[in-house]
């Protein structure tokens, strides 16, 4: 009973991080946060967190003999449609970090990584459907509010983030006009009379 208690709470856990990694993500995207390195490092460790969740997730019910989960249900061999969807969660959960390692290595260009982590979306929605098909809390009132707050998160930074006007550029200051000379003070003809 034990090994199912710990999967089930490492699950909602590491769907917690990825609901904040995705949303994390969008308003990184949206450089909502300047300079964006703290929030960056936040980023991967929320990914990194999840990462874990999962693994323990999954360690927990392979050596849980109720659950049947087996090596073959990982790589989507699994009559079960719920651990299919889960099992390609699982794998885009690994790819998406490992990409940004090869883009570090220069073996990925900055567009097809960025063309990549788009699949974080798919991830994210991938491991909403295994939790509310699979997911024995889902037909609770608690676990059914859990994914609704996590979809209207991550909805509600994907909005922020394609709704946002286009900030412009800063102006340029106006170039310095270059310095004048003075002029000579005209002199009327009664003043020069004087003279």
């Amino acid at each position: 009973m034990i090994l199912w208690d710990v999967a089930r709470a490492s699950a909602f856990v590491a769907f917690g991080c990825y609901t904040f990694v995705v949303a994390w993500g969008i308003g990184l995207s949206a450089r909502s946060w300047r300079p964006p390195a703290a929030a960056l490092s936040f980023h991967r460790f929320l990914a990194s967190l999840g990462l874990v969740a999962i693994g323990i997730h999954i360690t927990t019910l392979m050596l849980d003999k109720w659950a049947k989960v087996t090596v073959s249900s990982l790589v989507g061999l699994d009559p079960r449609p719920g651990v299919v969807v889960g099992a390609a969660a699982l794998w885009l959960a690994i790819a998406l970090p490992l990409s940004f390692r090869l883009k570090q290595a220069r073996w990925m260009s900055q567009r097809a990584w960025r063309s990549l982590h788009y699949f974080g979306y798919a991830m994210w929605g991938s491991a909403l459907v295994h939790g509310v098909i699979s997911g024995t809390d889902s037909r609770s009132a608690w676990g059914l509010g859990m994914y609704a707050c996590s979809a209207a998160v991550v909805a509600g930074a994907a909005w922020y983030r394609w709704m946002e006007r286009p900030v412009a550029p800063p102006r340029r200051a106006p170039a310095k006009a270059p310095a004048r000379r003075p002029q000579p003070i005209p002199v009327t003809e009664s003043e020069g009379s004087d003279r």
